[in-house]
């Protein structure tokens, strides 16, 4: 795959529609920062908020059909943190966002309006999966009811993948949704640096967790569920970016704006899985772009200088705390950090519940039923697996874990046939699929496959696989 890599970049193509994204990604991350100030200072219920993204969303759908619904999608996808308890339902942007564009998609289907995308073995391997969460919550559940229901909620968060097969079938509407999806990251990142400063400056909370690490250490976490979680988004979103800045035959200021941006998002989190899931793939795809001639020796020294430059700030703060936080891993340290032994404590039990049942698993977010609380304090009142194999092969045991793979494998070949093809978007394919690798190694201590945003991004690259592979042939 490397040898084929060489001629991705091409003059104009897939740059020209990015170029000229910046100001708009500018103007969306200053209207951020306010809005967040805004809010923090006046104290706004947050079912006004809720209400208003929601009228705007039913607006934007339809008006906009298929861009407004990926959009849509991929806004809500970032917003976990934001909630409201409906009948006992814990009900987030991102179901309100899935079952909104769905509704409007069987709505149009029923205009007699055609699905032109075709299903592929990878998605029939992603409705195996959703589906045998309801067999092993069924099956095998201390309590059927709530892991029946936690697996309708797992529905909705993977139906976005769904969605966005459906919507992104030609090379205009993935260049455009490709843009949007780029913006939205950028503007989450831009929204976390703008609850950190705020912190630092005025002593604000919002986007903040405060005192979650030990040593009085509080992560940002912008509009994610947490703050590991937004650093595993933002060291996604940089890779995309640094991916298509050392591709681009031309200077592209707003792509090193957007990774300083990002890249101090991950910093301000203090994240050290996705730190390290970041350097990682740094790393692999450095070597990668060295084999392709793709890492220029001057845009790498030019970038570093920048990076350098501006992240200096973040670093004295931010930075020195992440540090601290990678101390704590020492053998003197380790014992102290609490969320370390709580992590390693969890997959103690869960490799219990495991054998009970290792074929077909435990149910859907099972872990919080079958983990004692009393014997476990250090777990918390919701105890969660942070390994995605582990809680995969948990709740859904053998089988579950291996449809897994089976779409991992599935979609890596279809990347692969793009790429030695030479097929058209390939720029796309391989920038998002370099964001997988982040995902793949963050993952292992940050469970991140039961929410969204994770699925928006692998459908987003299944989607731009199938492009790639149409316009080809």
């Amino acid at each position: 795959m490397p040898a084929k890599i060489g001629s991705i970049s091409s003059p104009g193509g897939s740059f020209d529609y990015l170029r000229n994204s910046a100001a708009f990604v500018l103007l969306v991350a200053v209207c951020l920062i306010l809005l967040a100030l805004l809010f923090s200072q006046i104290g706004l219920p947050l079912f006004v908020i809720e209400i208003v993204g929601l009228l705007l969303a039913c607006i934007i759908v339809p008006a906009r059909w298929p861009y407004g619904a990926v959009v849509v999608l991929s806004i809500a996808s970032v917003m976990p943190r934001l909630s409201v308890e409906i009948g006992g339902w814990n009900v987030r942007p991102e179901h309100c966002a899935t079952f909104l564009v769905l509704v409007v998609l069987l709505i149009r289907c029923t205009l007699h309006e055609n699905l032109r995308a075709k299903l592929t073995f990878a998605d029939l391997a992603v409705l195996a999966y959703t589906a045998w969460n309801y067999v092993s919550s069924l099956w095998m559940s201390p309590d059927p009811r709530s892991t029946l229901r936690w697996a309708l909620l797992n529905n909705l968060v993977v139906l976005p993948y769904f969605l966005i097969r459906f919507l992104v079938t030609d090379e205009r509407i993935l260049r455009w949704v490709f843009r949007a999806y780029l913006v939205v990251g950028i503007a989450e990142c831009a929204f976390a640096l703008a609850a950190f400063a705020s912190r630092q400056i005025l002593g604000t909370s919002f986007g903040t967790e405060i005192d979650q690490y030990a040593g009085g250490l509080g992560g940002v976490y912008g509009t994610q569920y947490e703050p590991n979680l937004l650093g595993s988004f933002a060291g996604c979103t940089s890779i995309i970016l640094l991916v298509f800045y050392f591709l681009s035959p031309r200077k592209s200021h707003w792509l090193i704006g957007g990774a300083i941006i990002s890249v101090a998002a991950l910093i301000v989190s203090l994240s050290r899985a996705a730190f390290l899931a970041f350097a990682l793939a740094l790393i692999i795809l450095a070597f990668v772009g060295a084999r392709a001639g793709l890492v220029s020796l001057r845009k790498l020294l030019t970038l570093g200088l920048i990076l350098a430059f501006f992240i200096a700030p973040i670093a004295v703060t931010g930075g020195r705390n992440l540090l601290s936080r990678f101390a704590t891993l020492s053998v003197e340290g380790f014992e102290s950090d609490a969320e370390a032994v709580a992590r390693l404590t969890a997959l103690t039990a869960a490799f219990e519940d495991i054998a009970q049942h290792p074929l077909v698993g435990n149910g859907t977010a099972s872990f919080q039923l079958l983990a004692d609380a009393k014997q476990l304090p250090i777990l918390g009142d919701r105890p969660w697996v942070g390994n995605s194999p582990i809680r995969i092969l948990h709740d859904t045991g053998a089988i579950g874990l291996l449809l897994i793979g089976v779409v991992a494998v599935a979609i890596g070949r279809s990347v692969r046939q793009v790429m030695v093809a030479q097929g058209r978007e390939r720029e796309i394919v391989f920038a998002l699929t370099s964001g997988c690798l982040v995902y793949a190694i963050a993952f292992m201590s940050t469970e991140g496959t039961m929410l969204s945003f994770f699925w928006v991004h692998i459908g987003l690259l299944a989607s731009a696989c199938s492009v790639a592979r149409t316009a080809t042939t």
